[in-house]
Protein backbone atom coordinates (compact mmCIF):
# COMPACT_ATOMS: atom_id res chain seq x y z
CA UNK A 1 0.00 0.00 0.00
CA UNK A 2 1.08 3.64 -0.99
CA UNK A 3 2.64 5.82 1.65
CA UNK A 4 0.18 8.14 0.74
CA UNK A 5 -2.94 6.60 1.93
CA UNK A 6 -4.24 7.36 5.24
CA UNK A 7 -4.17 4.90 8.30
CA UNK A 8 -6.73 5.24 10.59
CA UNK A 9 -6.16 3.79 13.97
CA UNK A 10 -8.85 4.44 16.68
CA UNK A 11 -7.56 4.16 20.42
CA UNK A 12 -4.94 6.02 19.38
CA UNK A 13 -4.20 7.08 23.26
CA UNK A 14 -4.18 3.35 24.51
CA UNK A 15 -1.38 0.61 24.68
CA UNK A 16 -1.55 -0.37 21.23
CA UNK A 17 -2.93 2.55 19.68
CA UNK A 18 -0.14 4.74 20.52
CA UNK A 19 2.67 2.86 19.64
CA UNK A 20 0.85 1.39 16.44
CA UNK A 21 0.47 5.10 15.39
CA UNK A 22 3.94 5.91 16.17
CA UNK A 23 5.77 2.94 14.23
CA UNK A 24 3.13 3.52 11.15
CA UNK A 25 4.85 7.70 11.38
CA UNK A 26 8.15 6.08 11.66
CA UNK A 27 7.73 4.11 8.59
CA UNK A 28 6.94 7.13 6.44
CA UNK A 29 3.07 6.89 6.30
CA UNK A 30 0.31 9.15 6.89
CA UNK A 31 -1.80 7.98 9.86
CA UNK A 32 -4.52 9.35 11.86
CA UNK A 33 -4.92 8.36 14.94
CA UNK A 34 -8.47 9.07 16.87
CA UNK A 35 -10.41 9.00 20.41
CA UNK A 36 -12.82 10.78 22.01
CA UNK A 37 -9.96 13.07 22.98
CA UNK A 38 -8.35 13.75 19.63
CA UNK A 39 -8.29 16.78 17.17
CA UNK A 40 -10.74 14.70 15.26
CA UNK A 41 -12.84 12.86 17.79
CA UNK A 42 -14.19 9.52 17.51
CA UNK A 43 -16.56 7.60 19.40
CA UNK A 44 -17.31 4.37 18.99
CA UNK A 45 -21.05 5.13 20.51
CA UNK A 46 -21.53 8.23 18.40
CA UNK A 47 -22.32 7.85 14.60
CA UNK A 48 -21.82 11.45 14.21
CA UNK A 49 -18.08 11.32 14.86
CA UNK A 50 -17.54 8.34 12.71
CA UNK A 51 -17.57 10.22 9.14
CA UNK A 52 -14.93 12.52 9.46
CA UNK A 53 -12.06 10.59 11.32
CA UNK A 54 -12.56 7.61 7.92
CA UNK A 55 -13.08 10.68 5.27
CA UNK A 56 -9.88 9.56 2.91
CA UNK A 57 -9.08 6.23 4.68
CA UNK A 58 -7.31 3.47 2.81
CA UNK A 59 -7.25 1.20 5.65
CA UNK A 60 -8.26 1.18 9.61
CA UNK A 61 -6.97 -0.82 12.34
CA UNK A 62 -10.29 -0.96 14.76
CA UNK A 63 -9.86 -1.42 18.78
CA UNK A 64 -13.00 -1.93 20.08
CA UNK A 65 -14.72 -1.58 23.37
CA UNK A 66 -15.76 -4.23 26.08
CA UNK A 67 -19.34 -3.16 25.89
CA UNK A 68 -21.79 -3.24 22.75
CA UNK A 69 -21.64 -0.52 20.25
CA UNK A 70 -23.16 -0.92 16.69
CA UNK A 71 -20.43 -3.11 14.95
CA UNK A 72 -22.33 -3.37 11.89
CA UNK A 73 -22.62 0.36 11.52
CA UNK A 74 -19.13 1.11 11.78
CA UNK A 75 -18.28 -1.61 9.13
CA UNK A 76 -20.52 -0.15 7.13
CA UNK A 77 -19.88 3.38 7.25
CA UNK A 78 -16.06 1.92 6.84
CA UNK A 79 -16.91 0.93 3.71
CA UNK A 80 -19.02 3.87 2.53
CA UNK A 81 -16.08 5.57 3.24
CA UNK A 82 -14.01 3.92 0.76
CA UNK A 83 -11.88 2.04 2.87
CA UNK A 84 -10.53 -0.85 1.96
CA UNK A 85 -8.47 -2.60 4.57
CA UNK A 86 -10.12 -3.64 8.05
CA UNK A 87 -7.93 -4.70 11.07
CA UNK A 88 -9.93 -5.44 14.16
CA UNK A 89 -8.15 -6.24 17.42
CA UNK A 90 -10.26 -8.69 19.69
CA UNK A 91 -9.14 -11.55 22.43
CA UNK A 92 -7.91 -14.63 22.12
CA UNK A 93 -10.63 -17.33 21.77
CA UNK A 94 -13.53 -14.65 22.07
CA UNK A 95 -15.89 -17.24 21.19
CA UNK A 96 -15.19 -19.37 24.43
CA UNK A 97 -15.33 -16.14 26.87
CA UNK A 98 -18.77 -15.09 25.27
CA UNK A 99 -20.19 -18.98 26.11
CA UNK A 100 -18.72 -18.45 29.87
CA UNK A 101 -20.91 -15.75 30.07
CA UNK A 102 -23.78 -17.07 28.32
CA UNK A 103 -23.82 -13.87 26.07
CA UNK A 104 -23.82 -13.75 22.41
CA UNK A 105 -21.49 -11.50 20.20
CA UNK A 106 -23.42 -8.72 19.84
CA UNK A 107 -23.07 -8.30 23.95
CA UNK A 108 -19.16 -8.19 23.72
CA UNK A 109 -17.84 -5.33 21.63
CA UNK A 110 -14.12 -7.27 20.11
CA UNK A 111 -16.71 -9.77 19.70
CA UNK A 112 -19.33 -7.86 18.03
CA UNK A 113 -16.63 -6.01 15.48
CA UNK A 114 -15.05 -9.25 14.69
CA UNK A 115 -18.17 -10.75 13.38
CA UNK A 116 -18.83 -8.08 11.61
CA UNK A 117 -15.13 -7.17 10.05
CA UNK A 118 -15.33 -10.66 8.95
CA UNK A 119 -18.72 -10.92 7.27
CA UNK A 120 -17.47 -7.33 5.09
CA UNK A 121 -17.02 -7.42 1.80
CA UNK A 122 -13.29 -5.41 2.32
CA UNK A 123 -9.77 -6.99 3.02
CA UNK A 124 -9.88 -7.66 6.82
CA UNK A 125 -7.85 -9.69 9.22
CA UNK A 126 -8.40 -10.18 13.28
CA UNK A 127 -5.95 -10.28 15.88
CA UNK A 128 -6.77 -12.02 18.42
CA UNK A 129 -4.33 -10.89 21.57
CA UNK A 130 -3.79 -13.12 24.91
CA UNK A 131 -3.53 -11.09 27.75
CA UNK A 132 -0.48 -8.26 27.59
CA UNK A 133 2.34 -7.66 29.38
CA UNK A 134 1.88 -4.10 29.90
CA UNK A 135 -1.03 -4.90 32.38
CA UNK A 136 1.59 -5.21 35.03
CA UNK A 137 3.64 -1.93 33.81
CA UNK A 138 0.35 0.85 32.86
CA UNK A 139 -2.96 -1.24 33.04
CA UNK A 140 -4.96 -2.63 36.01
CA UNK A 141 -1.82 -4.68 37.78
CA UNK A 142 0.11 -1.67 38.06
CA UNK A 143 -1.02 -0.50 41.49
CA UNK A 144 -0.88 -3.68 42.88
CA UNK A 145 3.05 -4.21 41.59
CA UNK A 146 3.69 -0.72 42.74
CA UNK A 147 2.20 -1.71 46.35
CA UNK A 148 4.21 -5.34 46.22
CA UNK A 149 1.51 -7.63 46.32
CA UNK A 150 -0.96 -9.24 43.77
CA UNK A 151 -3.64 -11.05 44.49
CA UNK A 152 -5.69 -13.07 41.40
CA UNK A 153 -8.06 -15.94 41.39
CA UNK A 154 -5.62 -18.11 39.08
CA UNK A 155 -4.64 -21.28 41.04
CA UNK A 156 -1.83 -22.66 39.19
CA UNK A 157 -2.96 -22.17 35.29
CA UNK A 158 -0.15 -20.40 32.97
CA UNK A 159 -0.33 -17.92 30.50
CA UNK A 160 1.69 -16.70 27.74
CA UNK A 161 1.55 -12.64 27.90
CA UNK A 162 2.23 -10.64 24.87
CA UNK A 163 4.36 -7.84 24.55
CA UNK A 164 2.13 -4.69 23.34
CA UNK A 165 5.25 -3.71 20.53
CA UNK A 166 4.78 -7.59 19.56
CA UNK A 167 0.93 -6.58 18.48
CA UNK A 168 1.84 -2.99 17.07
CA UNK A 169 4.63 -4.68 14.83
CA UNK A 170 2.18 -7.51 13.73
CA UNK A 171 -0.04 -4.79 13.39
CA UNK A 172 2.02 -2.47 11.10
CA UNK A 173 2.49 -5.70 8.57
CA UNK A 174 -1.34 -6.01 8.14
CA UNK A 175 -2.57 -2.89 7.31
CA UNK A 176 1.08 -2.09 4.72
CA UNK A 177 1.52 -5.34 3.55
CA UNK A 178 -0.04 -8.23 1.44
CA UNK A 179 -1.20 -11.84 1.96
CA UNK A 180 -3.36 -11.54 5.37
CA UNK A 181 -6.69 -10.74 3.54
CA UNK A 182 -9.31 -12.99 5.34
CA UNK A 183 -6.76 -14.44 8.02
CA UNK A 184 -7.56 -14.68 12.16
CA UNK A 185 -3.74 -14.30 14.03
CA UNK A 186 -4.03 -15.50 17.25
CA UNK A 187 -1.02 -13.48 19.12
CA UNK A 188 0.95 -14.46 22.35
CA UNK A 189 4.58 -14.87 23.50
CA UNK A 190 6.85 -17.48 23.25
CA UNK A 191 6.44 -19.18 26.92
CA UNK A 192 3.26 -19.86 29.03
CA UNK A 193 4.05 -18.74 32.79
CA UNK A 194 2.26 -18.74 35.94
CA UNK A 195 1.62 -15.66 37.58
CA UNK A 196 4.03 -16.23 40.40
CA UNK A 197 6.80 -16.61 37.39
CA UNK A 198 5.50 -13.46 35.76
CA UNK A 199 5.59 -11.17 38.89
CA UNK A 200 9.24 -13.14 39.98
CA UNK A 201 10.57 -11.94 36.32
CA UNK A 202 9.31 -8.42 37.50
CA UNK A 203 10.62 -8.19 41.01
CA UNK A 204 13.46 -9.34 40.03
CA UNK A 205 13.72 -6.84 36.29
CA UNK A 206 12.57 -4.08 38.92
CA UNK A 207 14.76 -5.11 41.69
CA UNK A 208 11.96 -4.76 44.26
CA UNK A 209 9.76 -6.93 46.47
CA UNK A 210 6.91 -7.91 44.77
CA UNK A 211 4.73 -11.39 46.04
CA UNK A 212 1.64 -12.64 44.41
CA UNK A 213 -1.25 -14.15 46.24
CA UNK A 214 -3.72 -16.58 44.67
CA UNK A 215 -7.31 -16.04 46.06
CA UNK A 216 -10.36 -18.10 45.43
CA UNK A 217 -13.22 -16.86 42.47
CA UNK A 218 -15.35 -15.54 45.35
CA UNK A 219 -12.80 -13.73 47.91
CA UNK A 220 -11.79 -11.78 44.36
CA UNK A 221 -15.33 -10.94 43.79
CA UNK A 222 -15.40 -9.80 47.12
CA UNK A 223 -12.67 -7.46 46.72
CA UNK A 224 -13.77 -5.97 44.02
CA UNK A 225 -17.29 -5.56 44.69
CA UNK A 226 -15.42 -3.68 48.33
CA UNK A 227 -14.01 -1.27 45.14
CA UNK A 228 -17.67 -0.97 43.86
CA UNK A 229 -16.81 -2.26 40.55
CA UNK A 230 -20.47 -2.42 38.72
CA UNK A 231 -21.99 -6.25 38.71
CA UNK A 232 -21.70 -6.85 35.38
CA UNK A 233 -17.68 -6.38 35.50
CA UNK A 234 -17.63 -8.31 38.51
CA UNK A 235 -19.46 -11.23 36.33
CA UNK A 236 -17.22 -10.11 33.54
CA UNK A 237 -13.89 -10.96 35.38
CA UNK A 238 -15.01 -13.58 37.20
CA UNK A 239 -15.28 -15.68 34.10
CA UNK A 240 -12.54 -14.25 32.23
CA UNK A 241 -10.33 -15.91 34.86
CA UNK A 242 -12.57 -18.92 35.22
CA UNK A 243 -11.50 -19.21 31.64
CA UNK A 244 -8.03 -18.79 32.10
CA UNK A 245 -8.04 -21.07 35.18
CA UNK A 246 -9.78 -24.20 32.75
CA UNK A 247 -6.64 -23.45 30.76
CA UNK A 248 -8.57 -22.17 27.58
CA UNK A 249 -6.24 -19.60 26.46
CA UNK A 250 -2.92 -20.77 28.08
CA UNK A 251 -1.35 -22.66 25.22
CA UNK A 252 1.30 -20.24 22.91
CA UNK A 253 0.04 -19.32 19.52
CA UNK A 254 2.58 -18.46 16.58
CA UNK A 255 0.77 -15.65 15.23
CA UNK A 256 3.79 -13.25 15.38
CA UNK A 257 6.00 -15.85 14.50
CA UNK A 258 3.64 -16.00 11.15
CA UNK A 259 3.48 -12.72 10.08
CA UNK A 260 6.85 -11.38 11.62
CA UNK A 261 9.08 -14.38 10.90
CA UNK A 262 10.70 -14.50 14.49
CA UNK A 263 9.64 -15.20 17.81
CA UNK A 264 7.64 -12.74 19.74
CA UNK A 265 9.42 -11.13 22.83
CA UNK A 266 10.31 -13.09 25.99
CA UNK A 267 8.62 -11.87 29.08
CA UNK A 268 11.88 -11.92 30.66
CA UNK A 269 13.45 -9.60 28.32
CA UNK A 270 10.16 -7.73 28.19
CA UNK A 271 10.66 -6.88 32.38
CA UNK A 272 14.34 -5.32 31.64
CA UNK A 273 13.48 -3.17 28.85
CA UNK A 274 10.25 -1.85 31.30
CA UNK A 275 12.19 -1.33 34.31
CA UNK A 276 15.44 0.09 32.56
CA UNK A 277 12.37 2.63 30.91
CA UNK A 278 11.29 3.31 34.85
CA UNK A 279 7.55 1.41 34.36
CA UNK A 280 8.14 0.62 37.80
CA UNK A 281 10.46 3.40 40.07
CA UNK A 282 8.45 4.75 42.75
Amino acid sequence: MSNEHIILVTGATGKVGRRLTARLAEAGHTVRGVSRSTEIRFDWHDESTWAAALAGVTAAYLIPPDEPFPAAGIVAAAEQAGVKRLVAQSGRRIHVLAEAVGAGPETIGMYALQEAVQASGLEWTVLQANNFNQNFSEGDMLPAVLAGELFLPVDDTVEPFIDVEDIAAVAVAVLTGDGHHGKTYELSGPEALTFPEAVDAIAEAAGRAVAFQNVTAGEYAAALRAEQLPEDLVFFLDAMYRIMREGKIGDVADGVEQVLGRKPTAFADWAKRAAAEGAWSA
